[in-house]
């Protein structure tokens, strides 16, 4: 009989370790892949991530649902990590990615003239003008767990994360609202993604179910 519950134990207590809320929101971060297989009409190379979750996109309430959840996970990791960088890197990027979906667009500027005619004349509401204020915080939000996850494993691959993230952070400021500014945030979303995954592993390496009875606590940020 033990032996029949333990895998079930094991699948209970999953989401009881930071890592199993880590990978469930690289997972949901994730969804806007959806927009290959959907009729969104938006174009991945030229528009933003941000559009499908416009007021006016037919699929948005699939992508802010997603990201909601997203944000859900990210502060139930946070509560169940240690050290106090990681906790706030990571609280202020699920919050930031609550507050990011929330605030939504009126509209995709990307495909609508009218749209970008709007945001010229400010005629746009107080959610679509904030909304590009909360996008910054959420990179800044990542960005700053991938600092604490480089910082406390010294992976080159973490390290890789880190980079990518700085050099997509200048692009996406050189090419804002320009042909190709979509594919750059892309690949930045692609890569924050990659370090919720390794942020999840060293989370692993160090819970303490899986140290030996009677072992040091283990010294880093996870």
């Amino acid at each position: 009989m033990t032996e029949e519950r333990s895998p079930r134990r094991g699948r209970a207590h999953l989401f009881t370790r930071p890592g199993g809320w880590l990978v469930a929101a690289a997972v949901l971060y994730s969804c806007w892949l959806l927009e290959l297989v959907l009729p969104t009409g938006l174009s991945p190379v030229d528009g933003y991530v941000s559009e499908l979750l416009a007021g006016d996109q037919p699929f948005r309430w699939l992508f802010r649902v997603t990201d909601a959840l997203t944000a859900c996970c990210l502060v139930l990791a946070a509560v169940r990590l240690r050290g106090r960088l990681v906790v706030a890197a990571v609280l202020v990027f699920g919050l930031a990615t609550l507050a990011d979906t929330a605030l939504a667009l009126d509209c995709a500027p990307s495909v609508d003239a009218l749209c970008r005619s709007r945001e010229d004349d400010g005629a746009v509401s107080l959610s679509h003008q904030v909304h590009q204020v909360t996008s910054v915080l959420t990179f800044l939000g990542a960005l700053g767990c991938a600092v604490v996850l480089e910082r406390g494993t010294r992976w080159w691959s973490a390290r890789a994360v880190l980079v990518l993230l700085a050099v997509t952070g200048v692009l996406s400021a050189l090419l804002a609202n320009q042909p190709g500014a979509g594919l750059v945030q892309r690949l930045q979303l692609l890569t924050v993604a990659a370090g919720l995954l390794l942020a999840a592993r060293a989370s692993s390496r160090r819970s303490p179910a899986r140290r030996p009875s009677g072992a040091a606590k283990p010294a880093g940020p996870f």
